[in-house]
């Protein structure tokens, strides 16, 4: 990679992902995988990715039991990319994965929660900006 700046990868849904896309952030990488993830309400949670443990298969849908991988995940999915320098995840998407983006700790790629078009911006759902608050005191924020 050197010589060469890092991704953004983007997941979300087709209107966030689109607007990013048309901003020019979209790449394959030389496996000709993408940088981007159109999550819809028939995307599975294996689909999407998270920690290694066992949930119901559809968001919110009744259905078979599977075991998470995919985009997100740190084996294979953009976390484990080398060339994903940022992650920007729709925060109702972050809510459904939520304890796969709390246990990242690693600066890169970097993680953050972004408002989608159905699903306004929650600060106190935010990790990154619960971290934040967690290196300052109170009397240093003001």
């Amino acid at each position: 990679m050197a010589g060469r700046g890092k991704l953004i990868a983007v997941m979300g849904d087709e209107d966030t992902v689109t607007g990013f896309l048309l901003g020019g952030i979209g790449e394959l990488d030389k496996h000709r995988r993408p940088n981007f993830l159109v999550v819809e309400k028939e995307t599975s949670l294996a689909e999407i990715g998270g920690p290694e443990e066992r949930v119901p298969a559809r968001w919110g849908a009744p259905g078979p039991v599977c075991r998470l991988t995919p985009r997100f995940a740190a084996r294979r999915g953009f976390l484990a990319r080398e060339d994903v320098g940022m992650i920007l995840i729709s925060q109702a998407l972050a809510e459904q994965i939520r304890p796969a983006v709390a246990a990242h700790a690693r600066a890169l790629p970097a993680v953050l929660e972004i408002p989608s078009k159905d699903h306004p911006y929650d600060p106190a759902r935010d990790s990154v900006l619960r971290r934040a608050r967690g290196l300052f005191a109170p009397d240093e924020l003001r």
